[in-house]
């Protein structure tokens, strides 16, 4: 239990360039059946036993690390904070101290930069179930995610994707002939949300990512939408920064695998 001194006031992490990360979270939900978190201090949607992507928590008030994980209910998931708890707000049962990220909250045009960058390899939108197990082979390498959730992407893309509603563009690398990268966009109004980029690290140095973005800006592009968003690591802001991402703010976020 926490000290009463110790308990510290977080702000509400009511952030709109998380919008539309809500947005898409709540249409996963509503596609696999997920739950919408209600309760004092945390929002959200729980739609896999899996992969914490699909899981996604936003704390306020004074919730705490441990809070969200009984929240969570055992499953791997994300939780946004408005800002960093004191180190004495932080235990998890069963779990080392748990370390937070910085994320960063990126925004840019989707304009076509002067030069396209000259990638030696394809890029094609994901739309058949093999080029879906080729996207989520690389997606579950790189970012290490439970291969069983497969099957929850495959139901994501069936309901989102271009058989869908539309709403989700699934990306695919290829480098050889072999899955390299991959990448999605999500459109909610007038804004693509771009998420999932990931590079094999064999492959990595080689302009797949900025590719995959410049792919991801021309389909907005041709859906008439000029504003761009995602939320940037810190080893990825660099790369988005060269793509003419601008940062807007930082928060931390917390993986509770």
């Amino acid at each position: 239990m926490l000290r009463a001194a110790a308990a510290r006031r977080f702000t509400v992490v009511a952030e709109p360039l998380l919008e539309n990360l809500r947005a898409f979270l709540g249409k996963i939900a509503g596609t696999l059946g997920g739950t919408a978190v209600e309760r004092a201090g945390l929002t959200g949607f729980l739609s896999s036993d899996f992969d914490p992507f699909l899981n996604h928590l936003f704390a306020s008030g004074s919730v705490t690390p441990r809070d969200a994980a009984e929240a969570l209910e055992g499953r791997p998931g994300f939780v946004w904070f408005a800002q960093e708890p004191v180190p004495t707000d932080v235990g998890v049962p069963g779990a080392d101290r748990p370390k937070f990220a910085a994320m960063h909250l990126m925004t840019a045009t989707t304009e076509a930069p002067p030069e396209a960058p000259q990638v030696d390899g394809e890029i094609v939108e994901v739309r058949s179930p093999a080029d879906l197990d080729a996207w989520h082979e690389v997606y579950c390498e790189v970012f290490a995610k439970d291969p069983r959730s497969r099957d929850d992407w495959h139901r994501v893309r069936a309901a989102l994707g271009s058989a869908g509603d539309d709403s989700l563009l699934l990306l695919l690398a290829r480098m050889d002939g072999s899955p390299a990268a991959t990448a999605a966009v999500f459109y909610e109004q007038d804004v693509a949300g771009l998420y999932c980029f990931a590079t094999r690290e064999r492959m990595r140095g080689r302009g797949l990512a900025s590719a995959l973005v410049e792919a991801s800006h021309a389909a907005a592009q041709e859906r008439g939408i000029d504003r761009a968003l995602l939320q940037a690591t810190a080893s990825g802001r660099p790369v988005y920064g060269r793509a003419g991402y601008r940062e807007e703010r930082a928060l931390p976020v917390l993986l509770l695998p």
